[in-house]
């Protein structure tokens, strides 16, 4: 879960945090971020967690619930560790398309 925490990021266009597929580079959207973070000049220093008091709480809890949230749209390869969107998963595998094809090869 850690390397898809490290994944999301904020899109500062759409003030909302989104995932890319490590495979296909599809991005996948949560929610808006809440009115009080929609501030342009404190999205980077919000997510380097410098700004502190009420706005830093509330970009770090919109923040892990857009982890949870996305967290439903990506599958995590058990060869490679990489998340990855359905369209690049073999659940039968549990493998990201990727290493299927390399020990297909093999």
């Amino acid at each position: 879960m850690r390397q898809l925490y490290e994944q999301v990021q904020v899109d500062e266009g759409r003030m909302r945090f989104y995932a890319e597929c490590d495979i296909s580079g599809k991005r996948i959207y949560s929610k808006k971020l809440p009115v009080v973070c929609r501030i342009k000049d404190l999205l980077v220093p919000m997510d380097e967690g410098s700004v502190g008091g009420f706005k830093q709480s509330m970009y770090n809890h919109r923040k892990a619930d857009a982890i949870q949230d996305l967290a439903r749209f990506f599958n995590q390869c058990r060869k490679c560790g990489k998340w990855v969107c359905d369209e690049m998963y073999d659940p039968q595998l549990m493998e990201c398309t990727r290493c299927v094809a390399a020990a297909e090869q093999e």
